[in-house]
Protein backbone atom coordinates (compact mmCIF):
# COMPACT_ATOMS: atom_id res chain seq x y z
CA UNK A 1 0.00 0.00 0.00
CA UNK A 2 2.53 2.33 0.76
CA UNK A 3 4.03 2.50 -3.25
CA UNK A 4 0.08 3.65 -3.83
CA UNK A 5 0.31 6.44 -1.46
CA UNK A 6 3.79 7.77 -2.50
CA UNK A 7 1.96 8.01 -6.56
CA UNK A 8 -1.49 9.56 -5.03
CA UNK A 9 0.75 12.29 -3.17
CA UNK A 10 2.75 12.94 -6.07
CA UNK A 11 -0.39 13.50 -8.24
CA UNK A 12 -2.12 15.84 -6.32
CA UNK A 13 1.33 17.89 -5.87
CA UNK A 14 1.21 17.63 -9.81
CA UNK A 15 -2.19 18.69 -9.92
CA UNK A 16 -1.61 22.13 -7.27
CA UNK A 17 0.84 23.10 -9.47
CA UNK A 18 -0.71 23.18 -12.77
CA UNK A 19 -3.46 24.92 -10.95
CA UNK A 20 -1.65 27.31 -9.61
CA UNK A 21 -0.31 27.84 -13.04
CA UNK A 22 -3.12 28.55 -14.90
CA UNK A 23 -4.28 31.10 -12.09
CA UNK A 24 -1.19 33.02 -12.77
CA UNK A 25 -2.20 32.83 -16.57
CA UNK A 26 -5.20 33.80 -16.07
CA UNK A 27 -4.95 36.77 -13.51
CA UNK A 28 -1.50 37.85 -14.97
CA UNK A 29 -1.35 41.10 -16.91
CA UNK A 30 -2.58 41.32 -20.59
CA UNK A 31 0.54 42.39 -21.39
CA UNK A 32 2.77 39.11 -19.95
CA UNK A 33 -0.62 36.96 -22.13
CA UNK A 34 0.36 38.87 -24.90
CA UNK A 35 3.84 37.93 -24.57
CA UNK A 36 2.79 34.59 -24.70
CA UNK A 37 1.51 34.91 -28.40
CA UNK A 38 5.09 36.72 -29.71
CA UNK A 39 8.32 34.87 -30.50
CA UNK A 40 11.15 36.96 -32.15
CA UNK A 41 13.27 36.24 -35.99
CA UNK A 42 16.64 34.82 -34.52
CA UNK A 43 19.65 33.10 -36.49
CA UNK A 44 19.77 29.56 -35.37
CA UNK A 45 20.41 26.26 -36.94
CA UNK A 46 17.90 23.28 -37.17
CA UNK A 47 17.40 20.09 -38.71
CA UNK A 48 14.44 19.11 -41.54
CA UNK A 49 13.00 15.83 -40.60
CA UNK A 50 10.08 13.96 -42.04
CA UNK A 51 8.35 12.00 -39.68
CA UNK A 52 6.02 9.32 -41.28
CA UNK A 53 3.76 6.85 -39.53
CA UNK A 54 3.80 2.99 -40.20
CA UNK A 55 2.84 -0.21 -39.64
CA UNK A 56 5.84 -3.31 -38.92
CA UNK A 57 5.87 -6.27 -41.50
CA UNK A 58 7.61 -9.29 -42.05
CA UNK A 59 10.26 -8.93 -44.77
CA UNK A 60 9.50 -12.51 -46.05
CA UNK A 61 6.34 -14.46 -45.14
CA UNK A 62 4.63 -17.75 -46.67
CA UNK A 63 1.01 -18.05 -46.75
CA UNK A 64 0.37 -21.93 -45.62
CA UNK A 65 -2.74 -23.10 -47.36
CA UNK A 66 -4.22 -26.68 -48.16
CA UNK A 67 -3.08 -28.59 -51.60
CA UNK A 68 -5.39 -31.18 -50.47
CA UNK A 69 -8.15 -31.64 -53.45
CA UNK A 70 -12.38 -30.83 -52.88
CA UNK A 71 -13.01 -30.88 -49.15
CA UNK A 72 -11.74 -34.02 -48.39
CA UNK A 73 -8.66 -32.06 -46.02
CA UNK A 74 -9.88 -32.15 -42.39
CA UNK A 75 -8.14 -30.47 -39.90
CA UNK A 76 -7.17 -32.95 -36.94
CA UNK A 77 -3.98 -31.10 -35.40
CA UNK A 78 -3.25 -26.82 -35.71
CA UNK A 79 -0.31 -25.39 -34.21
CA UNK A 80 -1.43 -22.58 -31.19
CA UNK A 81 -1.72 -18.84 -32.74
CA UNK A 82 1.15 -16.91 -32.39
CA UNK A 83 3.68 -19.89 -31.66
CA UNK A 84 7.38 -19.31 -32.57
CA UNK A 85 8.52 -22.62 -35.18
CA UNK A 86 11.40 -23.55 -35.86
CA UNK A 87 12.46 -24.51 -39.74
CA UNK A 88 10.46 -28.31 -40.52
CA UNK A 89 8.58 -28.27 -37.52
CA UNK A 90 5.08 -29.45 -37.40
CA UNK A 91 2.30 -26.69 -38.75
CA UNK A 92 -0.81 -28.74 -39.58
CA UNK A 93 -2.23 -32.38 -39.70
CA UNK A 94 -4.83 -33.08 -41.76
CA UNK A 95 -7.00 -36.76 -41.51
CA UNK A 96 -4.93 -39.35 -43.68
CA UNK A 97 -6.92 -42.59 -43.69
CA UNK A 98 -8.93 -42.56 -46.68
CA UNK A 99 -5.74 -41.47 -48.69
CA UNK A 100 -3.76 -44.10 -46.83
CA UNK A 101 -6.50 -46.89 -47.68
CA UNK A 102 -5.92 -45.40 -51.53
CA UNK A 103 -1.93 -45.77 -50.92
CA UNK A 104 -2.72 -49.60 -50.22
CA UNK A 105 -4.98 -49.99 -52.72
CA UNK A 106 -2.45 -48.89 -55.55
CA UNK A 107 -0.02 -50.76 -53.85
CA UNK A 108 -1.09 -54.44 -54.34
CA UNK A 109 -2.32 -53.09 -57.97
CA UNK A 110 1.40 -52.03 -58.66
CA UNK A 111 2.58 -55.12 -56.78
CA UNK A 112 0.08 -57.10 -59.56
CA UNK A 113 1.30 -55.79 -62.83
CA UNK A 114 4.86 -55.73 -61.68
CA UNK A 115 4.57 -59.45 -61.45
CA UNK A 116 2.51 -59.37 -64.70
CA UNK A 117 4.89 -57.57 -66.34
CA UNK A 118 7.19 -60.12 -65.34
CA UNK A 119 5.41 -63.14 -66.81
CA UNK A 120 4.92 -61.07 -70.19
CA UNK A 121 8.78 -60.39 -70.45
CA UNK A 122 9.21 -64.37 -70.05
CA UNK A 123 6.84 -64.63 -72.76
CA UNK A 124 8.53 -62.33 -75.36
CA UNK A 125 12.14 -63.84 -73.99
CA UNK A 126 10.66 -67.26 -74.93
CA UNK A 127 8.63 -66.15 -78.06
CA UNK A 128 12.72 -64.77 -79.35
CA UNK A 129 14.38 -67.79 -78.92
CA UNK A 130 10.92 -70.05 -80.33
CA UNK A 131 11.67 -68.06 -83.39
CA UNK A 132 15.35 -67.68 -83.48
CA UNK A 133 15.38 -71.64 -83.46
CA UNK A 134 12.92 -71.92 -86.41
CA UNK A 135 14.88 -69.06 -88.19
CA UNK A 136 17.86 -71.34 -87.60
CA UNK A 137 16.18 -74.19 -88.96
CA UNK A 138 14.57 -72.86 -92.03
CA UNK A 139 18.44 -71.58 -93.14
CA UNK A 140 19.47 -75.14 -92.34
CA UNK A 141 16.94 -76.64 -94.98
CA UNK A 142 18.13 -73.84 -97.28
CA UNK A 143 21.49 -74.51 -97.13
CA UNK A 144 20.45 -78.53 -97.73
CA UNK A 145 18.65 -77.61 -100.78
CA UNK A 146 21.58 -75.61 -101.99
CA UNK A 147 23.83 -78.26 -101.42
CA UNK A 148 21.50 -80.89 -103.54
CA UNK A 149 21.76 -78.20 -106.08
CA UNK A 150 25.28 -78.10 -106.53
CA UNK A 151 26.02 -81.66 -105.98
CA UNK A 152 23.54 -82.47 -109.26
CA UNK A 153 25.05 -79.54 -111.17
CA UNK A 154 28.91 -79.85 -110.02
CA UNK A 155 28.94 -83.68 -108.69
CA UNK A 156 26.67 -86.52 -109.21
CA UNK A 157 25.35 -85.24 -112.44
CA UNK A 158 28.38 -84.98 -114.63
CA UNK A 159 29.49 -88.06 -112.06
CA UNK A 160 26.70 -90.13 -113.82
CA UNK A 161 26.63 -88.81 -117.06
CA UNK A 162 30.79 -89.47 -117.36
CA UNK A 163 30.09 -93.44 -116.10
CA UNK A 164 27.28 -93.62 -118.50
CA UNK A 165 29.42 -92.48 -121.69
CA UNK A 166 31.62 -94.79 -120.55
CA UNK A 167 29.44 -97.61 -120.52
CA UNK A 168 28.71 -96.32 -124.22
CA UNK A 169 31.85 -96.05 -125.07
CA UNK A 170 32.74 -100.00 -123.76
CA UNK A 171 29.87 -101.72 -125.39
CA UNK A 172 31.01 -99.50 -128.73
CA UNK A 173 34.42 -100.70 -128.38
CA UNK A 174 33.11 -103.96 -127.90
CA UNK A 175 31.07 -104.35 -130.78
CA UNK A 176 33.35 -102.87 -133.02
CA UNK A 177 35.67 -105.55 -131.68
CA UNK A 178 33.32 -108.16 -132.88
CA UNK A 179 32.24 -106.82 -135.67
CA UNK A 180 35.93 -106.56 -136.97
CA UNK A 181 36.11 -110.48 -135.66
CA UNK A 182 33.09 -111.41 -138.56
CA UNK A 183 34.59 -109.49 -141.10
CA UNK A 184 37.72 -111.75 -140.33
CA UNK A 185 35.24 -114.72 -140.12
CA UNK A 186 33.40 -113.99 -143.87
CA UNK A 187 36.88 -113.15 -145.21
CA UNK A 188 38.52 -117.06 -144.36
CA UNK A 189 34.72 -118.44 -145.40
CA UNK A 190 35.65 -117.02 -148.94
CA UNK A 191 39.12 -118.64 -148.93
CA UNK A 192 37.48 -121.96 -147.95
CA UNK A 193 38.31 -122.01 -144.56
CA UNK A 194 34.94 -122.01 -143.12
CA UNK A 195 33.92 -121.73 -139.33
CA UNK A 196 30.41 -122.29 -138.84
CA UNK A 197 29.66 -122.61 -135.21
CA UNK A 198 32.42 -119.48 -134.62
CA UNK A 199 30.65 -117.23 -136.95
CA UNK A 200 27.07 -118.40 -135.55
CA UNK A 201 28.45 -117.34 -131.72
CA UNK A 202 29.91 -114.17 -133.31
CA UNK A 203 26.82 -113.38 -134.74
CA UNK A 204 24.52 -114.22 -131.54
CA UNK A 205 27.64 -111.83 -129.29
CA UNK A 206 27.50 -108.98 -132.06
CA UNK A 207 22.89 -108.76 -131.56
CA UNK A 208 23.60 -108.76 -128.17
CA UNK A 209 25.96 -106.14 -127.79
CA UNK A 210 23.84 -104.01 -130.64
CA UNK A 211 21.07 -104.33 -128.16
CA UNK A 212 23.49 -103.11 -125.04
CA UNK A 213 24.67 -100.30 -127.09
CA UNK A 214 21.53 -99.66 -127.94
CA UNK A 215 20.45 -99.38 -124.17
CA UNK A 216 23.50 -97.39 -123.00
CA UNK A 217 22.92 -94.77 -125.70
CA UNK A 218 18.77 -94.53 -124.36
CA UNK A 219 20.24 -94.38 -120.74
CA UNK A 220 22.74 -91.73 -121.86
CA UNK A 221 20.60 -89.57 -123.66
CA UNK A 222 17.62 -90.27 -121.36
CA UNK A 223 19.62 -89.06 -118.18
CA UNK A 224 21.46 -85.90 -120.31
CA UNK A 225 18.83 -84.43 -122.11
CA UNK A 226 15.76 -85.28 -119.28
CA UNK A 227 16.68 -86.74 -116.27
CA UNK A 228 19.37 -84.77 -114.68
CA UNK A 229 17.90 -81.48 -116.18
CA UNK A 230 15.09 -82.49 -114.26
CA UNK A 231 16.72 -83.24 -111.00
CA UNK A 232 18.79 -79.77 -111.73
CA UNK A 233 15.48 -77.73 -112.33
CA UNK A 234 13.49 -79.88 -108.92
CA UNK A 235 17.06 -78.80 -106.84
CA UNK A 236 16.39 -75.23 -107.27
CA UNK A 237 12.94 -75.30 -106.77
CA UNK A 238 13.67 -76.66 -103.51
CA UNK A 239 16.29 -74.21 -102.91
CA UNK A 240 14.40 -71.19 -103.94
CA UNK A 241 11.29 -72.83 -101.91
CA UNK A 242 13.75 -73.05 -98.93
CA UNK A 243 14.91 -69.27 -99.53
CA UNK A 244 10.71 -68.10 -99.50
CA UNK A 245 10.26 -70.32 -96.19
CA UNK A 246 13.16 -68.63 -94.66
CA UNK A 247 11.56 -64.80 -95.13
CA UNK A 248 8.44 -66.36 -94.23
CA UNK A 249 9.58 -67.40 -90.99
CA UNK A 250 11.41 -64.32 -90.45
CA UNK A 251 8.26 -61.98 -91.67
CA UNK A 252 6.40 -64.59 -89.18
CA UNK A 253 8.74 -64.58 -86.25
CA UNK A 254 8.60 -60.89 -86.48
CA UNK A 255 4.70 -60.67 -86.34
CA UNK A 256 5.21 -63.31 -83.32
CA UNK A 257 7.83 -61.34 -81.13
CA UNK A 258 5.69 -58.29 -81.82
CA UNK A 259 2.57 -59.40 -80.74
CA UNK A 260 4.26 -60.40 -77.81
CA UNK A 261 5.77 -57.04 -76.85
CA UNK A 262 2.34 -55.57 -77.77
CA UNK A 263 0.77 -57.48 -74.90
CA UNK A 264 3.95 -56.58 -72.86
CA UNK A 265 3.93 -52.66 -73.37
CA UNK A 266 0.01 -53.03 -72.74
CA UNK A 267 0.73 -54.45 -68.88
CA UNK A 268 3.82 -51.90 -68.58
CA UNK A 269 1.43 -48.63 -69.60
CA UNK A 270 -1.45 -50.20 -66.91
CA UNK A 271 1.67 -50.41 -64.95
CA UNK A 272 2.83 -47.29 -65.77
CA UNK A 273 -0.94 -45.30 -65.01
CA UNK A 274 -1.00 -47.39 -61.51
CA UNK A 275 2.58 -46.55 -60.73
CA UNK A 276 1.28 -43.04 -61.14
CA UNK A 277 -1.99 -42.66 -59.47
CA UNK A 278 0.24 -44.48 -56.49
CA UNK A 279 2.74 -41.52 -56.79
CA UNK A 280 -0.50 -39.16 -57.02
CA UNK A 281 -2.26 -40.45 -53.72
CA UNK A 282 1.72 -40.62 -51.93
CA UNK A 283 1.91 -36.85 -52.57
CA UNK A 284 -1.29 -35.92 -51.28
CA UNK A 285 -0.29 -38.37 -48.33
CA UNK A 286 2.52 -36.12 -48.09
CA UNK A 287 0.36 -33.08 -48.18
CA UNK A 288 -1.65 -34.14 -44.85
CA UNK A 289 1.22 -33.03 -43.16
CA UNK A 290 2.47 -29.17 -43.60
CA UNK A 291 5.70 -28.03 -41.58
CA UNK A 292 7.01 -24.72 -41.38
CA UNK A 293 9.69 -24.10 -44.41
CA UNK A 294 11.18 -21.85 -42.36
CA UNK A 295 11.35 -19.80 -38.99
CA UNK A 296 8.47 -17.27 -38.36
CA UNK A 297 5.75 -16.55 -36.08
CA UNK A 298 2.51 -18.50 -36.79
CA UNK A 299 -0.98 -16.31 -37.37
CA UNK A 300 -3.50 -18.09 -37.91
CA UNK A 301 -5.17 -16.56 -41.06
CA UNK A 302 -9.63 -14.86 -40.52
CA UNK A 303 -11.69 -15.93 -43.11
CA UNK A 304 -15.12 -17.07 -43.68
CA UNK A 305 -15.60 -20.46 -42.34
CA UNK A 306 -18.93 -21.96 -41.62
CA UNK A 307 -20.72 -18.88 -42.47
CA UNK A 308 -18.71 -16.98 -40.42
CA UNK A 309 -15.69 -14.64 -39.54
CA UNK A 310 -13.23 -16.81 -37.56
CA UNK A 311 -9.79 -17.69 -37.37
CA UNK A 312 -9.44 -21.68 -38.19
CA UNK A 313 -9.44 -24.37 -36.02
CA UNK A 314 -9.06 -28.90 -35.41
CA UNK A 315 -12.08 -29.73 -37.25
CA UNK A 316 -12.70 -27.67 -39.95
CA UNK A 317 -12.78 -28.95 -43.35
CA UNK A 318 -10.25 -26.82 -45.90
CA UNK A 319 -10.44 -26.48 -49.78
CA UNK A 320 -7.87 -26.47 -51.89
CA UNK A 321 -5.27 -23.40 -51.58
CA UNK A 322 -7.91 -22.37 -49.00
CA UNK A 323 -5.22 -20.27 -46.60
CA UNK A 324 -5.07 -21.36 -43.28
CA UNK A 325 -1.95 -19.53 -41.43
CA UNK A 326 0.33 -16.77 -42.40
CA UNK A 327 4.44 -17.57 -41.54
CA UNK A 328 6.22 -14.50 -41.25
CA UNK A 329 9.79 -14.54 -40.30
CA UNK A 330 10.21 -11.60 -37.92
CA UNK A 331 13.71 -11.90 -37.87
CA UNK A 332 13.96 -9.64 -40.88
CA UNK A 333 11.38 -6.72 -40.71
CA UNK A 334 9.91 -4.07 -42.51
CA UNK A 335 7.43 -1.24 -41.94
CA UNK A 336 5.32 0.14 -44.73
CA UNK A 337 4.41 3.39 -44.77
CA UNK A 338 2.76 6.42 -47.17
CA UNK A 339 4.38 10.10 -47.52
CA UNK A 340 2.60 12.86 -48.68
CA UNK A 341 3.26 14.12 -52.42
CA UNK A 342 4.06 17.34 -50.97
CA UNK A 343 7.40 15.70 -48.95
CA UNK A 344 7.71 13.41 -51.72
CA UNK A 345 10.90 15.81 -52.65
CA UNK A 346 12.83 15.24 -49.42
CA UNK A 347 13.17 11.45 -49.58
CA UNK A 348 15.22 9.17 -51.98
CA UNK A 349 15.88 5.43 -52.04
CA UNK A 350 19.07 4.36 -49.55
CA UNK A 351 17.93 7.33 -47.45
CA UNK A 352 19.10 5.96 -43.55
CA UNK A 353 16.16 6.66 -40.75
CA UNK A 354 15.27 5.62 -37.37
CA UNK A 355 12.48 3.68 -36.31
CA UNK A 356 10.44 3.95 -32.68
CA UNK A 357 7.88 1.09 -31.92
CA UNK A 358 5.01 2.22 -29.82
CA UNK A 359 5.08 -1.13 -28.33
CA UNK A 360 8.47 -1.03 -26.91
CA UNK A 361 9.27 2.91 -26.20
CA UNK A 362 12.78 1.48 -25.63
CA UNK A 363 13.50 0.31 -29.07
CA UNK A 364 15.34 2.66 -31.13
CA UNK A 365 15.81 0.90 -34.84
CA UNK A 366 17.41 1.60 -37.62
CA UNK A 367 17.07 1.10 -41.21
CA UNK A 368 17.22 2.51 -44.88
CA UNK A 369 14.13 2.72 -48.08
CA UNK A 370 14.03 0.46 -50.38
CA UNK A 371 11.04 1.56 -52.40
CA UNK A 372 9.07 4.51 -52.99
CA UNK A 373 6.10 4.19 -55.31
CA UNK A 374 5.23 5.20 -58.60
CA UNK A 375 2.22 6.27 -58.52
CA UNK A 376 0.17 7.99 -56.35
CA UNK A 377 -3.08 7.27 -54.23
CA UNK A 378 -5.67 9.75 -53.27
CA UNK A 379 -7.28 9.68 -49.96
CA UNK A 380 -9.83 11.81 -47.84
CA UNK A 381 -10.99 10.06 -44.71
CA UNK A 382 -12.52 13.84 -43.30
CA UNK A 383 -9.29 14.55 -41.55
CA UNK A 384 -6.68 14.75 -44.32
CA UNK A 385 -6.68 14.70 -48.02
CA UNK A 386 -4.42 14.37 -50.36
CA UNK A 387 -2.05 12.34 -52.76
CA UNK A 388 0.59 9.79 -51.26
CA UNK A 389 3.26 7.74 -52.29
CA UNK A 390 3.45 4.07 -50.72
CA UNK A 391 7.18 3.94 -49.12
CA UNK A 392 8.76 0.71 -47.95
CA UNK A 393 11.91 0.62 -45.20
CA UNK A 394 14.34 -1.80 -44.33
CA UNK A 395 14.83 -2.33 -40.38
CA UNK A 396 18.55 -3.03 -39.90
CA UNK A 397 18.09 -5.01 -36.48
CA UNK A 398 16.69 -7.71 -35.40
CA UNK A 399 14.22 -8.03 -32.58
CA UNK A 400 12.47 -10.98 -31.89
CA UNK A 401 9.58 -8.52 -29.74
CA UNK A 402 8.51 -7.49 -33.05
CA UNK A 403 5.39 -7.93 -34.21
CA UNK A 404 3.81 -8.18 -37.32
CA UNK A 405 1.11 -5.06 -37.72
CA UNK A 406 2.73 -3.32 -34.70
CA UNK A 407 2.61 0.75 -35.49
CA UNK A 408 5.93 2.42 -35.98
CA UNK A 409 7.25 5.90 -36.00
CA UNK A 410 9.46 6.76 -38.66
CA UNK A 411 11.87 10.24 -38.47
CA UNK A 412 13.68 10.85 -42.18
CA UNK A 413 16.75 13.53 -41.62
CA UNK A 414 15.91 14.96 -44.94
CA UNK A 415 18.54 18.31 -44.61
CA UNK A 416 20.38 20.62 -42.46
CA UNK A 417 19.42 24.18 -41.98
CA UNK A 418 22.28 26.18 -40.43
CA UNK A 419 22.68 29.83 -39.47
CA UNK A 420 20.03 31.05 -41.08
CA UNK A 421 16.74 33.44 -39.68
CA UNK A 422 13.84 31.63 -38.52
CA UNK A 423 10.59 32.16 -37.34
CA UNK A 424 7.85 29.64 -35.76
CA UNK A 425 6.11 27.59 -38.24
CA UNK A 426 2.96 28.98 -35.94
CA UNK A 427 4.07 32.66 -37.21
CA UNK A 428 3.87 32.16 -40.96
CA UNK A 429 0.35 32.64 -43.03
CA UNK A 430 -1.80 32.58 -46.11
CA UNK A 431 -2.89 35.43 -47.58
CA UNK A 432 -4.52 34.97 -51.21
CA UNK A 433 -1.30 34.22 -53.06
CA UNK A 434 1.02 35.81 -50.48
CA UNK A 435 2.85 34.25 -47.48
CA UNK A 436 2.74 36.65 -44.83
CA UNK A 437 3.36 37.37 -41.04
CA UNK A 438 2.53 39.62 -38.38
CA UNK A 439 5.37 42.41 -37.09
CA UNK A 440 4.88 43.95 -33.85
CA UNK A 441 5.90 47.66 -34.21
CA UNK A 442 6.60 49.94 -31.21
CA UNK A 443 3.58 50.77 -30.90
CA UNK A 444 1.89 47.73 -30.16
CA UNK A 445 0.25 47.31 -33.17
CA UNK A 446 0.59 44.70 -35.90
CA UNK A 447 1.44 45.09 -39.71
CA UNK A 448 1.04 42.48 -41.86
CA UNK A 449 4.26 41.50 -44.04
CA UNK A 450 4.88 39.68 -47.06
CA UNK A 451 7.39 37.04 -46.61
CA UNK A 452 9.87 34.92 -48.34
CA UNK A 453 10.25 31.39 -47.04
CA UNK A 454 12.77 28.51 -47.50
CA UNK A 455 13.33 25.32 -45.97
CA UNK A 456 11.45 24.00 -42.93
CA UNK A 457 10.67 21.73 -40.74
CA UNK A 458 7.78 20.71 -38.13
CA UNK A 459 8.50 24.19 -35.24
CA UNK A 460 10.88 26.36 -37.66
CA UNK A 461 10.67 28.13 -41.07
CA UNK A 462 13.73 29.42 -42.70
CA UNK A 463 13.12 33.23 -43.79
CA UNK A 464 15.02 34.48 -47.08
CA UNK A 465 13.37 38.00 -47.43
CA UNK A 466 10.75 40.02 -45.51
CA UNK A 467 11.89 40.11 -41.95
CA UNK A 468 15.50 41.06 -40.28
CA UNK A 469 16.78 39.72 -36.59
CA UNK A 470 14.88 40.71 -33.98
CA UNK A 471 11.59 41.23 -35.50
CA UNK A 472 9.30 40.32 -33.37
CA UNK A 473 6.16 38.04 -35.00
CA UNK A 474 2.84 37.00 -34.08
CA UNK A 475 1.89 33.48 -33.30
CA UNK A 476 -1.90 34.56 -34.29
CA UNK A 477 -3.91 35.74 -37.04
CA UNK A 478 -3.97 39.49 -36.35
CA UNK A 479 -6.84 42.17 -37.92
CA UNK A 480 -4.56 45.06 -36.44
Amino acid sequence: MKPNVKVSTFLSIVLIVVIISIMTLLFSSDDKREDLLIATAQNQSFSIELNLIGILDAAKSHMISSALEATSGTIIYLIEDGKMVKKDELLVRFDDSAIKKEVAQYQAEVESYTAAVSAAEQIVAFEKSQVEREIAGAHYNKNVAALELKRLEEGEGPLKISTLNEELQRIKSELKRYQSFMSDLNQLKDKGFDNPSEITSTKDRITVLQAKLDSAQKRYQSYKLHVLPALIESAKAKVQNSELIVQQTIQGGKHKIAKTKAGLLQVKGVLETKKSSLDKVLYILSQTEIRAPFEGIVIHYITFRDGEKRKPREGDSVFINQPILYLPDISKMIVKSKARETDLHKIRLGQKCVFHVDAYPDARLTGVITFIGSLATAEDDGKTHGKFFQVEFKVDQTDLRLRPGMTSRISISSDQVKAALTIPIQAVFTDEQDTICYIRKRNGTFEKRVITIGRQNEDYVEITGGLQEGDKVSLIRRTK
